[in-house]
């Protein structure tokens, strides 16, 4: 299986040309294969250019008038990444990629909540992204907001209602998401955010997968303040296998035309019914375990064909060769 792996950030400002250059290149560095940008502060007809070696395709979200939101997702060159579909706000608070990578399809969410009335604007978000949703659901961002303060918070609270936080976690269940990094850490304590005027630490960024594609996180990590006053969270995601396409034997009649073929079939039909119809067998059983016998003197017979002739040659020489 191939691994990517996915981060989200929320970088504070790339409208200077140095700091994009820094927080790019600190992403090369991480090697981040999809990154999610909260706090852009691109405005909707101002998005610089963040095109790099590296990152070769990017999606935006900006705010209509005030330059303050703004999220981006950017994909690496190694991914191969064939948009299906957009959704964005006016505000540059949220943005739903919907895509193809290679077989199998994606629906990356990033968003960045605001640090008022959070629950509500969030829960309504997420009842767009629910029905906007296709395939597997990855989800990132900036929350502002503590899902379980006792252990997210260095205070140990928060100025959200009880009752609120349950509501939100009750909408992320209903959509099968799971906190990546907690389910990997259910007891350790650590943060993504440090709040100079309230001398506080928590963790506001996080990333979610569904319930049943937990098992293809290989790892998640919080590292360390960047560039930003916010940390990087990012997670190792294996992407499942796709098996391959079904399919059913089928028999080469050409096998049949030939009646010393013929004459070992039925001489092995009539060895195996003697040895299994003893009366101890179900007549079901019987038959489903004649069925997988005689498949398997047929295999034999053409491998025999194969190894005489030769792969290139059977389809000129098999006539003669079962005559």
């Amino acid at each position: 299986m191939a691994s990517i792996k996915i981060v989200t950030y929320n970088v504070h400002g790339l409208n200077s040309p140095s700091k994009r250059s820094q927080v790019l290149g600190l992403l090369k560095k991480h090697k981040a294969d999809i990154c999610l940008l909260q706090e852009t502060h691109f405005q909707k007809h101002k998005i610089p250019s963040l095109k790099h070696m590296y990152y070769t395709q990017w999606f935006h979200s900006g705010a209509d008038t005030k330059a303050s939101k703004g999220v981006s997702v950017g994909f690496s060159r190694h991914i191969n990444f064939t948009l299906l579909d957009i959704c964005t706000d006016h505000e540059g608070r949220f943005i739903f990629i919907k895509g193809r990578i290679g077989p199998a399809v994606f629906t990356f969410g990033n968003i960045y909540a605001p640090n008022t009335e959070q629950i509500p604007w969030i829960r309504a978000v997420l009842k767009k992204l629910s029905s906007f949703t296709e395939g597997t659901l990855i989800l990132g961002g900036d929350f502002n907001v503590t899902l379980n303060p006792i252990i997210d918070s260095s205070t140990g609270r928060s100025s959200i209602r009880v009752k609120s936080l349950a509501r939100l976690i009750r909408t992320l269940q209903s959509m099968q998401l799971t906190d990546v990094w907690r389910t990997l850490y259910p007891s350790v304590r650590d943060y993504t955010f440090y709040s100079i005027p309230h001398n506080s630490y928590s963790r506001l960024d996080y990333l979610f997968l569904p319930s049943t594609h937990v098992q293809y996180c290989q790892s998640a990590s919080i590292l360390s303040q960047v560039l930003s006053d916010h940390s990087i969270v990012e997670m190792i995601y294996e992407l499942p296998q796709t098996p391959p396409p079904y399919r059913c034997w089928r028999l080469n009649d050409l096998l049949l035309k030939s009646p010393r073929n013929v004459d070992r079939i039925n001489a092995r039909l009539t060895e195996f019914f003697g040895r299994n119809d003893n009366n101890e067998v179900s007549v079901q059983t019987l038959w489903e375990a004649h069925k997988t016998y005689v498949r398997g003197e047929f295999i034999s017979l053409s491998l025999l064909m194969y190894a005489k002739l030769g792969h290139k040659r059977c389809l000129t020489y098999n006539l003669k060769f079962l005559a």
